[in-house]
């Protein structure tokens, strides 16, 4: 019998690199999804929104999101792992003043893509 050796390390690098490239691809497609950056496909809840809203049902997800972590209203810090291009923090940041906002995403394609579209809207600070 024949054994092979797979070093586990080239594995996760492997993994990591093809992460990254699907994400780095995904972010042109979810452009044209929305123009808010949100790279989820929303939230339906009957008689609330329409299925054939998708800003609204997005608008929603980040609604549900942001009320079932029950943020604070005093200072507090939101951080978003895997925040993709940071729809959800824009969203957040919006409706809660009193929020800073840190993202983590393995992207920097993701990164630059949501550099620009802050500085854009001027809601980069």
């Amino acid at each position: 019998m024949k054994s092979i050796t797979i070093n586990q390390q080239d594995k996760v690098e492997q993994t990591k690199i093809e992460m990254i490239d699907f994400y780095d691809e995904a972010t042109e497609d979810y452009e044209f999804w929305s123009k808010d950056l949100n790279m989820h496909f929303g939230y339906y809840s009957p008689f609330k929104n329409s299925v054939f809203a998708r800003k609204t049902m997005l608008n929603e997800m980040n609604n549900q999101v942001l009320k079932r972590i029950n943020i604070p209203k005093d200072k507090s810090n939101l951080i978003d792992l895997g925040c993709g291009v940071g729809g959800t923090m824009s969203f957040a940041l919006k409706k809660n003043k009193n929020v800073s906002a840190f993202g983590v995403t393995l992207s920097s394609f993701q990164v630059k893509k949501a550099t620009h579209y802050l500085k854009a809207k001027k809601e980069l600070f």
